[in-house]
Order: structure tokens, then sequence, then C-alpha cells
């Protein structure tokens, strides 16, 4: 199976610029989520509403561990690589990486754990096979990661 990375690219924003001229970090939380959001198109052809909405599959962040090592400014442009680490019957564990522009080193990267929850209840609920099968070619082989 051929592994596929989702790409989104961004301009970064007045809006997202701290004193020092450089993004500051609430402001990558908010870019990766909506990247996030604009994944599920690719991945399994749906629009985060009607993932959310519509199947009634939630995916609350539960844990997320990130490195912040090069500044982004005023007009850089963001390149968002999501895959997945890891997935699991009641989670999914997200890999972010953020580039500035072309480069081929990351400025940020982050790994999000996701829960999967039924969103009428909101209680963990295990992943559909139909998601667990789109999402499969999003998957990190081991040895690569």
């Amino acid at each position: 199976m051929t592994h596929r990375t989702f790409v989104k690219r961004t301009k970064v924003r007045f809006g997202e610029i701290d004193h020092a001229g450089v993004m500051y970090y609430p402001a990558f939380f908010d870019r990766m989520h909506r990247a996030f959001e604009d994944f599920w198109e690719e991945a399994i052809g749906k629009t985060y509403a009607q993932v959310l909405d519509g199947d009634g599959v939630g995916f609350p962040v539960v844990d997320i561990h990130s490195a912040f090592k090069a500044p982004f400014r005023l007009g850089d442009i963001m390149r968002i690589e999501i895959d997945a680490l890891r997935l699991g019957n009641r989670s999914i564990t997200f890999r972010y990486r953020l580039f500035n522009g072309e480069a081929t080193e990351p400025s940020t990267v982050a790994e999000i754990v996701s829960g999967v929850i039924a969103m009428g209840s909101f209680t963990p609920m295990s992943l559909p096979d139909s998601y667990r099968e789109q999402l499969l070619p999003y998957v990190v082989d081991a040895a690569s990661a």
C-alpha cells in the first residue's frame, strides 16, 4: 500500500503574530485543527461536519506533544503535513509536521491523540471499519516514523 500524507498550505497572518514578531503557540494548534478538519475530505470523502453530524463520530483531542524548532513570521507560507502514527480501536495518533515553505526540515512537529467518540452520547466508541479502511494509507510505516 502506498503511503499518503495530507498537505495543506496557508499563509501566516497578522493576527497570529505576537509582540516578538513570530507566530504565537496557540495559533499553531488552531492551524493544526483547521488542517485536521480539511483532512477528512481527502481521507474519507466527507466534510468534518458530515463526520460529526452525519455519521455521529467525533475525535476530541486527548493528548498533545509538540516541539517548536524554528519560528514562523508574518507572511511565511506554512506547509502542514498530516499522517497517522497509530490507528487504535478507540483512538488515532496523528502526526503533524509544519514546514516553512518548501523547507525539508519541519519548524514545528506535534503528535496529537484523538479519541473516537459517539457524538450523541459523548462516550468512547470503536473506530468505524469504513474509517479505518480509508485511513490506512495515511499510517506511517513504523520503520520510517
